[in-house]
Order: structure tokens, then sequence, then C-alpha cells
């Protein structure tokens, strides 16, 4: 299956799922009004390469802003990968990055790791020099 690469809008954040490194990640700002559209076919995409798929995924979410809408986008796929990984023990390794002085991201990604409990969730929280 091929990669999926979609660049960076105004309103929405880039994404680059590499299947040849099994490196997923999106990264930038997703505060777009209407964040099914642009979130629809990152899923759909997903759920097809998921069926086939039976290598260790690394996902990396570094977002710098996103709105409630686009965190219940983030929700729905975190939900799908860890219902794979638990049907499939198929590794899948979620890093949430975020900036030390980004308390709403820092908190989103809290959020996550405790609702997703099944799912390896890492916190990364960088440092600014």
């Amino acid at each position: 299956m091929k990669s999926l690469f979609i660049e960076a809008g105004d309103y929405s954040p880039k994404v680059s799922f590499d299947t040849s490194s099994n490196v997923f990640e999106i990264t930038g700002d997703s505060f777009g009004e209407d964040t099914l559209r642009f979130f629809n076919p990152i899923v759909d995409w997903l759920q097809r390469y998921l069926k086939q798929n039976n290598r260790f995924i690394e996902f990396n979410i570094q977002m710098n802003y996103l709105n409630t809408s686009s965190f219940k986008r983030f929700n729905e796929i975190l939900a799908m990968l860890e219902r794979y990984y638990m049907a499939t023990k198929t590794l899948v390794k979620i890093n949430w990055i975020c900036n030390q002085d980004d308390d709403e991201i820092i908190d989103y990604g809290e959020d996550i790791k405790e609702f997703f409990e099944n799912l390896p969730i890492n916190i990364h929280i960088k440092t600014t020099a």
C-alpha cells in the first residue's frame, strides 16, 4: 500500500504515514471547522492499512495547537489503533510530543494516556533552551 502524505494547510496538520518505515506522523496545527472532512480520508486509509499490516508501527503526534473537534478525531484514531493492538498483538507505540511550556497539549497527552490504558503511549516533553 502506498504511503500517505498530506501537506500542512493553514488550519490543518502535516500528515506523513510512511509505509516503508512504518513511522506515522501528524504534526502542526489542527483547528479547521470541518475536521471530519480533513480526518475521514486519514481514518479510512489507516483502516485499510491496518488490515494488511503485521509490523511494528511508531505513531508520532506533535501538535502546536488543536481544537476540541480535532482532539475528538485523534481519539478516533487512537481507539482504532488500540483495537488493532489488542486484536493482533502487533506493537503500536504512540509518541505524544509537546513543548514544555504548552500545558494544554501536555494535558491532552496525559488524558489520552489515561484513557487508552491498553495502548503504549509515551509523552515526550521537549525543553526549550
